[in-house]
């Protein structure tokens, strides 16, 4: 998406809620995923009330890295974009401390591209550039519990936990002399309770 394009749709989000009257205080932050591999993708997100007590949480995560080895002749890179939208449903509420179930629905897309050259035995061929792409989409349904403690009166420390019912689909595509074979084409599904994803966030609200 565009600069443009989400800056526009930030403006269109926090004049929506301002106009229809849902809350006057609206959050902005940062976080960190904590999961499986230690440290995921950091996110941004917005918190914006619901009347006096939901609270959406729309969310986008990036992550992107490339490699390139001289030795073996191999570049490679992959990125992954995540978005989600979240709603916190508050269970209880002590002083500064408020604890949160949470439901909400996600996306990912994500590629993985790999290069290198195949040398033959035979010295008067010449090398065979190889091209794997691993492209994948997650579609996913987010069930988890929050707890936000206030640090001062516009800042706040969030602490989520969230599993999920996921639909993934995953392709493999091997590009070689110029010509592209289909090495998997899938798509599963999966209910992940164990693999918890922690997520540390740091909260302005204006």
């Amino acid at each position: 998406m565009k600069g443009g394009r989400m800056k526009y749709l930030i403006t269109a989000s926090i004049f929506l809620v301002s106009t229809c009257g849902f809350g006057k205080t609206i959050g902005f932050g940062i976080g960190q995923t904590i999961g499986e591999h230690l440290l995921m993708p950091s996110l941004f997100t917005m918190r914006i009330p619901l009347g006096k007590s939901i609270v959406v949480a729309p969310e986008v995560s990036l992550e992107y890295r490339s490699s390139k080895e001289a030795v073996d002749s191999i570049d490679g890179s992959a990125y992954t974009i995540g978005l989600e939208s979240n709603f916190y449903y508050p269970l209880a509420k002590r002083e500064k401390t408020v604890f949160y179930a949470i439901s909400g629905i996600g996306f990912e897309l994500s590629k993985e591209v790999s290069e290198w050259y195949e040398h033959h035995w035979d010295p008067d061929s010449s090398a065979t550039k190889v091209k794997y792409t691993t492209s994948s989409s997650l579609q996913g349904l987010n069930l988890g519990l929050g707890l936000e403690q206030s640090l001062t009166d516009n800042l706040s420390l969030l602490v989520s936990s969230l599993s999920n019912l996921a639909r993934t689909t995953e392709k493999v595509e091997e590009e070689r002399n110029g010509k592209t074979d289909v090495l998997q084409d899938a798509s599963d599904f999966s209910l992940n309770f164990q693999n918890l994803k922690y997520c540390v966030y740091l909260i302005w609200y204006l």
